[in-house]
């Protein structure tokens, strides 16, 4: 903030050059990202070279505006002018051991876990190629405020309420580790939609070899002519080959969706550890195909995710507002997605469970929202009190059963409203880390992410063996659940099902420990 207040009184010392524009790439026809669009001198300045034209990147202006220093401009979603956060981009041409700083100067948000310990992810090529393919938390000096920079009104201001107000900036330095290396910087760990489709054949492949009903399905196109992906996961579907006491006809459903908002990549993450662990040779999975049918959209806006949006599709709409009356040509991912709920309703096959899986920005923890009538019988509460007492990052805390106003046409209220789904959740991850308990200060790896993927599948079966805790019953602090002395029914949850046996999850799973010690790597 300091070095904003002596840009005015030694403005003529700045630099301001523009080193890297995709406006005038795009008014000089430059679309490949083998195009260079960099200014014509700032290649003998020693400028870094930026680069975001490609799959699930967002930057788009660079100015550099002293010799180690950059402004950076994000791209609002496409068919908006708003929700400028997720950035992910290309950097190259650095010295390693200089400390170079980054403003992105368009941020919205009036506040964000960069000031409460969040760093922004860093990708190094030569690292890669030397044995080291990871992302790593990376950055220091981080602060995020408030800056002069004026943005204008758009449709989703409040006019009455919303005078002009003014972007923040989220700055940051970084420390290359080698020279001339080609790095990439993002928000949160990328998860694109090529990241999806390589998964997704990897787990056909998986699924060809067992006793597995796994069919990949395309639920519809996007505006772009992408496809939507529809998986159904369950057990042999013909009862001579099932073991199970539950025929085929007569399993429960449960049904999952993610990414409806493109720069939420942790829901993938999620989603991922989800997929993963009902495609397993584990006992618990073997179960769980047995006594379920898993409907699955892992990527509900794949255009937005390509695009480098961070919240809307191609029609500049968040389609988690949009689920009271979808438009079949602008939403056809939310039109047929809930239309497939709405005949499983028709079929008296209602899902047991609905989970839309999300990220938040400026929250710890992973938590849920539900939805109750007051005065029911609370059912709704089951699921996330069984996940408290099985993951370590679930902040029960930060749980909310309120319908809102503003959240009356979101995916958990109107399936929950419309189709009657009691359990029917919106699960938020942080970009940050927890809030409380053994994580907290430490800031949240994908692996952490997979794994509450597969502890949410094994909330499942406790979900199905005991009923919804007594109203009024005390929740399990996290000391309660690390020491086995908590209140004697919420105990039962913890030791009461032997199917899980040694594949329970619990806080003191040496697989936590183990996440936060080690490095996820980029899956291409």
């Amino acid at each position: 903030m300091v070095e904003d207040v002596e840009r005015f009184a030694l403005s003529d010392a700045l630099l301001n050059r523009i080193v890297f524009d995709l406006d005038a790439a795009a008014s000089h026809g430059r679309k490949k990202s083998t195009d260079e669009i960099t200014s014509g001198d700032s290649c003998h300045d020693n400028a870094l070279k930026f680069e975001s034209r490609f799959e699930s990147g967002n930057l788009r202006k660079a100015i550099q505006v002293r010799p180690y220093e950059y402004d950076l401009l994000l791209n609002p979603d496409i068919s908006s002018n708003r929700h400028h956060q997720w950035f992910y981009f290309k950097v190259s041409s650095m010295e390693a051991g200089k400390t170079y700083r980054f403003n992105i100067v368009n941020c919205e948000k009036p506040n964000s876990q960069f000031n409460f310990g969040m760093q922004p992810l860093l990708y190094s090529t030569q690292r890669a190629l030397s044995g080291v393919p990871s992302w790593t938390r990376s950055g220091q000096q981080i602060s995020y405020y408030r800056n002069h920079f004026e943005r204008l009104k758009s449709d989703g201001d409040d006019q009455k309420k919303s005078p002009s107000r003014t972007f923040y900036t989220m700055t940051f330095t970084l420390t290359f580790p080698c020279d001339d290396d080609v790095c990439y910087v993002a928000y949160h760990y990328p998860y694109t939609y090529t990241n999806l489709q390589a998964h997704l054949s990897e787990l056909k492949a998986l699924a060809s070899g067992h006793h597995i009903w796994f069919s990949h399905q395309s639920l519809c196109t996007t505006l772009a002519g992408n496809a939507c992906d529809l998986l159904t996961i369950t057990g042999p579907i013909n009862d001579e080959d099932s073991t199970a006491s539950i025929s085929c006809k007569d399993r429960d459903y449960i049904f999952l969706t993610a990414r409806v908002h493109p720069g939420e990549t942790n829901a993938s993450w999620i989603m991922k550890g989800v997929l993963d662990f009902l495609l397993s040779t584990d006992p618990v999975a073997d179960e769980l195909r047995e006594q379920f049918v898993f409907k699955v959209v892992p990527m509900l806006n794949p255009d937005g995710v390509i695009n480098g949006s961070h919240r809307c599709s191609l029609s500049g709409k968040d389609l988690n507002r949009c689920w009271i009356n979808p438009d079949p040509l602008l939403q056809p991912t939310i039109y047929h997605t809930k239309a497939l709920i709405q005949y499983l309703v028709a079929r008296d096959t209602a899902p047991l469970v609905f989970c839309d899986f999300h990220g938040h920005s400026r929250k710890k923890g992973i938590f849920i929202y539900g939805c109750s009538n007051e005065g029911g019988d609370r059912a709704e509460e089951a699921l996330p009190r069984i996940l408290s007492q099985l993951a370590p990052l679930f902040e029960y805390s930060s749980c909310s059963f309120a319908v809102e106003k503003a959240k009356e046409a979101t995916a958990r209220v109107v399936v929950w409203r419309q189709m009657g789904v009691q359990r029917s959740y919106t699960m938020e991850s942080t970009y940050c880390g927890a809030e409380t308990g053994m994580y907290k200060g430490v800031q949240i790896t994908t692996e952490q992410l997979e794994m509450t993927g597969k502890v949410f599948c094994q909330s499942l079966l406790y979900l199905q063996s005991h009923p919804p805790p007594a109203q009024g019953l005390p929740l399990a602090t996290q000391s309660d659940v690390q020491q086995g002395d908590g209140d004697g029914s919420d105990e039962s949850l913890l030791t009461g099902l032997d199917l899980l046996n040694e594949s329970a999850v619990s806080t003191d799973d040496s697989s936590y420990l183990e996440a936060t010690q080690t490095k996820d790597e980029l899956h291409v």
